[in-house]
């Protein structure tokens, strides 16, 4: 008989180290990659609730000609301040943040007679920014229009 011998088949250790090294690489650009996703979509998200305000305040400012006052003019207030003023002629509900551990919508009405508004966004994924209306050169909260 020619080489008999007791060979045992099988990984050695520093192939299963190699293999376990490899996946953890893999596992780790897996989650970076997922957690940029979700930033993503909440700004996604955050833009369409925006949207949705814009044109319930719009709605507002035919029917009334201004507008809405939530306080002091000139003052940023949470955005749930609106409530009063578009909820349920306007708009179903005024949204919350994706994330609810940030409180990122405020809202500013400039004066009465300016007709000009803005509201606040904070992203997660870009730099925060307001969007509203006339409000191009004001730049409320020191804050560059979306």
């Amino acid at each position: 008989m020619m080489g008999n011998t007791n060979r045992q088949h099988g990984f050695t250790i520093v192939e299963l180290l190699i293999v376990i090294v490899v996946i953890g690489i893999l596992a780790a650009i897996t989650i970076v990659a997922y957690n940029g996703v979700q930033q993503r979509a909440r700004d996604v998200t955050r833009t369409s609730d925006i949207g949705g305000i814009q044109k319930a305040l719009e709605m507002y400012r035919v029917d009334n000609s201004i507008y809405p006052s939530v306080g002091t003019d000139g003052v940023g207030y949470p955005l749930s301040t609106l409530s009063t003023a578009l909820v349920p002629t306007y708009i179903s509900r005024i949204p919350n943040d994706p994330n609810t551990s940030l409180m990122n919508y405020q809202y500013v009405r400039n004066t009465a007679a300016s007709g000009s508004y803005g509201i606040r966004i904070s992203y997660e994924a870009k730099t925060a920014c307001h969007m509203g209306v006339n409000n191009a050169g004001i730049g409320w909260w020191s804050l560059a229009a979306c």
